[in-house]
């Protein structure tokens, strides 16, 4: 009986040279996807640079453009400043200054009368009460009346800024202005118009009475300074009340 054929040690079968070519492929097809994906990205970050440079252009172009637009205004303004006789912000300035005046918020100066008032220094008559010799709140209160009403445009008493928020009351000797309490003498600045200052202090009766009791001395200042108040003044608005039940 004859033996069966060996096999041929020298023959590759079929299907091992198949799957290398298979292995082949894949290797070419992902080196290839590879190849593809880094050249989309680098072109897609191309493309983001560009865009982005494209709008960074155009938002320089319009801030310039913008720019441009407002020095010609700013420029069309210093021409109409420089041009116009006067600003329109002038007249609001002297009005603010005005008020703040009025107000006691600013020193005032100028031209006025300085007033002293002084406990008196003469012997007592037999039985006169002591508090006849001093000055009182009530001096003081008729004469700022009087300087108000002969257009005195601001007033000061013992330094103090006198409004019409200012309390002047007597406290024992002393005499307290704006919660200041001072004692002898008494000195009240008034800027205004000297000659009606003096006539409006020298022609009343109760400055006239009051001076043979205490002294009472009154001159005009060539420079008269009221300073502001030293405290802004806490102020509130009324409001209506509801209906009355």
């Amino acid at each position: 009986m004859a033996d069966p054929p060996s096999p041929n040690p020298s023959r590759t079968p079929p299907a091992a040279g198949g799957w290398i070519g298979v292995i082949a492929l894949l290797a070419a097809l992902l080196g290839f996807w590879t190849v593809q994906q880094w050249r989309l990205q680098a072109l897609l970050q191309q493309t983001a640079a560009a865009r982005e440079t494209h709008m960074l252009t155009q938002l320089v172009q319009a801030t310039l453009a913008r720019d441009a637009v407002l020095a010609g205004r700013l420029s069309t303004v210093r021409q109409d400043a420089a041009t116009s006789p006067s600003s329109p912000v002038a007249p609001l300035g002297h009005r603010l200054a005005a008020a703040q005046g009025q107000a006691g918020l600013a020193a005032v100066s100028g031209v006025g009368v300085t007033v002293v008032l002084q406990d008196a220094a003469r012997p007592s008559f037999p039985g006169e009460p002591a508090q006849l010799q001093l000055v009182h709140d009530q001096y003081v209160l008729h004469i700022v009346g009087l300087l108000s009403a002969a257009g005195a445009r601001a007033i000061s008493i013992a330094g103090q800024r006198y409004v019409s928020t200012t309390a002047i009351y007597c406290a024992g000797p002393t005499i307290s202005v704006n919660g200041v309490t001072s004692g002898s003498p008494f000195v009240i600045r008034a800027v205004g118009q000297p000659t009606r200052l003096l006539a409006a202090l020298a022609n009343d009766p109760d400055v006239q009475g009051w001076s043979q009791l205490v002294s009472i001395q009154f001159h005009a200042a060539s420079q008269v300074r009221v300073a502001p108040l030293p405290v802004m003044p806490n102020l509130s608005w009324l409001t209506p009340a509801g209906p009355h039940r």
